[in-house]
């Protein structure tokens, strides 16, 4: 039987509307009357006139009572939290909020696979990095998240240190010891935020990966617009009943705009409420369609492969395809010029697809057909492949000064040639997935150099450094 859920801010929203009411207030398009022309040819004006602000019956997401507080609360029961606030900002304010909620001027336990947006959120929370090193896939070079043997050696090297972040599942769909890490945590009574972004879709079916709000984490940020039918920019953090830190909401507050989307927060509360009724039975059918797929594409490709192994714990809708003959990013330029098919994002050794929830037979169709006319091309290349190193360190890199005194230190630019032996003045990193190889304050060696010219950088770019 379907549950029922309440649409409390749309309803309020198609009350305002059917007022036909005049705007003289922002925004400055007053309800789609004055919409530049291209877009009011692309999309009428029926979607700006449900662009409100804060008008009477409407609350405010800041501090919100009435509607936006009711379609929270309804979204935290779907996804099986206390609370759930809705971010308009993206994840990046959910995790800044989490992060200067519980981690305030306090040693934090951090893996180095983590997105630059934590880094960010380290600084602004004035906490004290502890890194992580990671497990990396040995013939990709893929991080595989922390095992709970580092963090069992760190937790008892540092005693004191009480809070961990973690991801889940990676931007590949890794979730590997997550679950254990959140165990070993809870056991020791530290406070767990994890960075969800990929993973909003993880409650809704016993097949996939587990949501580590379900594991057991505190604070748990999630990117709804990346796999769930939702705007881009919306995003959720969610606390859980265990959680007994400061509450994250006066620090959104802080963070988030004071001029939030309705448009956005209605698309919030249709996707949460789409996963409540639709998610289950969805996505079951589409696991049948997503595992067919791996088996064809074994089954009939020479050069191509899914990556998929049932150890890592991975997540169906990340699909990783390897070929022995094109990078990732000849995989990427080929099927974008040749089919219009745009991926995730590609790295050295694959390319990354994120497939919907509704994956139909069309849709992989589709994409089989244009994996087949790709790996004939390939083949008529007569080359194979180079193998590149993996953009991530097995080591975590010598530190000379602390992030945040690293931060603030006057910086000078200098080419890449000249930068082994120098501290590191910036966040380096490729985007996507936007993940640091060095963070400020930790000494550049040649082999990092190395792996920033194999990655696509050249000698001559310029690199922001520590300036003695």
């Amino acid at each position: 039987m379907t549950t029922s859920y309440i649409p409390y801010l749309w309803q309020r929203m198609q009350a305002l509307h059917a007022q036909n009411p005049l705007s003289c207030h922002t925004p400055g398009h007053k309800n789609g009357v004055f919409l530049p022309l291209p877009l009011r040819e692309a999309w009428g004006d029926r979607f700006a006139s449900y662009d409100y602000t804060e008008l009477d019956g409407l609350d405010n997401l800041h501090f919100s009572s009435d509607c936006i507080a009711q379609s929270q609360q309804q979204a935290a029961d779907i996804f099986g939290a206390a609370r759930c606030f809705y971010l308009v900002n993206g994840t990046t304010a959910g995790l800044q909020a989490a992060i200067m909620a519980s981690c305030s001027q306090q040693q934090v336990f951090v893996p180095r696979h983590v997105h630059r947006s934590v880094y960010h959120s380290l600084l602004l929370a004035h906490a004290q990095p502890i890194y992580l090193p990671l497990e990396l896939d040995e013939a990709t070079g893929l991080p595989l998240g922390v095992s709970v043997d580092t963090l069992q050696c760190y937790i008892t090297q540092y005693p004191n240190c009480k809070r961990l972040i973690l991801v889940n599942p990676t931007y590949q769909g890794i979730t590997a010891d997550n679950v254990s890490c959140v165990q070993l945590a809870k056991a020791h009574d530290i406070t767990i935020i994890v960075d969800e972004a990929h993973g909003s879709h993880l409650h809704f079916h016993q097949a996939l990966p587990l949501s580590l709000l379900d594991a057991g984490a505190d604070l748990v940020v999630q990117s709804w617009h990346k796999t769930l039918p939702v705007l881009t920019q919306g995003s959720a953090l969610l606390v859980s009943a265990t959680y007994n830190g400061p509450s994250p909401e006066s620090f959104l507050s802080l963070l988030q705009t004071t001029s939030p989307s309705y448009l956005l927060m209605a698309s919030l509360e249709a996707g949460s409420i789409y996963m409540g009724q639709q998610a289950q039975q969805q996505i079951a059918q589409s696991l049948r369609e997503i595992f067919a797929l791996h088996s064809r594409i074994e089954a009939t490709f020479m050069t191509l492969h899914v990556l998929w192994q049932p150890e890592w714990r991975q997540d169906p809708f990340k699909l990783y395809i390897l070929s022995e003959r094109l990078c990732g990013a000849e995989m990427d330029t080929y099927l974008r010029q040749q089919h219009a098919i745009y991926s995730e994002m590609h790295d050295n050794n694959g390319i990354l697809f994120i497939l919907p929830l509704q994956t139909t037979p069309q849709w992989t169709e589709r994409l089989f057909f244009a994996l087949q006319d790709m790996e004939q091309y390939s083949l008529a290349q007569r080359k194979s492949s180079v193998s590149f190193p993996s953009f991530y360190c097995r080591t975590i890199p010598q530190q000379i000064y602390p992030l945040e005194d690293a931060f603030y230190r006057k910086k000078k630019n200098i080419a890449w040639k000249d930068a082994a032996g120098a501290v590191a003045g910036q966040f380096i990193l490729r985007y996507p997935p936007g993940i640091p190889l060095l963070v400020p304050g930790e000494q550049v060696t040649q082999e990092i150099v190395e792996l920033w010219k194999a990655s696509g950088g050249s000698d001559e770019e310029i690199v922001s450094v520590i300036a003695e």
